[in-house]
């Protein structure tokens, strides 16, 4: 499961994705592999950790919503 697997990177480990989402590493080990289906819940959980760790890293590469979105087209 890609989404597993990304925040296993991001978080620095099985060990700390299992503590922040209170499942056992073993557990995670056979949902990453295919071999457990993911719990809804669970993968709501994984996404908001994915959420808040590229908020934290300050991601240059997605444009601000603030700043508007499209350029006006100059005739």
């Amino acid at each position: 499961m890609m989404a597993l697997r990304r925040a296993v990177k991001i978080l620095g480990g099985l060990d700390t994705l299992g503590d922040k989402l209170n499942t056992s590493t073993k557990t995670l080990e056979l949902m990453i592999a295919g071999e457990e289906k993911v719990p809804h819940p669970l993968f709501t959980q994984t996404v908001g950790l994915l959420l808040e760790a590229t908020q934290r890293q300050g991601r240059k590469d997605t444009p601000d919503s603030n700043q508007g979105g499209r350029k006006e087209k100059h005739q």
